[in-house]
């Protein structure tokens, strides 16, 4: 018995489910929402209100 299991992107913005292979990646490679827009980039995964700057001791 074969199960295929596709990859697939869920949205965080609008929660839209739709196959990998059919969602768009900018030209740095990051995953793009084929309905909303959304980038899936470093800043969006950033915490807000989390502070990254270097402290004195680094």
């Amino acid at each position: 018995m074969s199960t295929d299991n596709a990859a697939t992107f869920d949205c965080p913005e609008c929660d839209v489910t739709a196959p990998s292979t059919s969602v768009p990646y900018d030209s740095l490679g990051y995953v793009v929402c084929p309905v909303c827009g959304y980038a899936a980039t470093p800043e969006a995964a950033e915490t807000p209100g989390v502070d990254r700057s270097p402290s004195a001791g680094d």
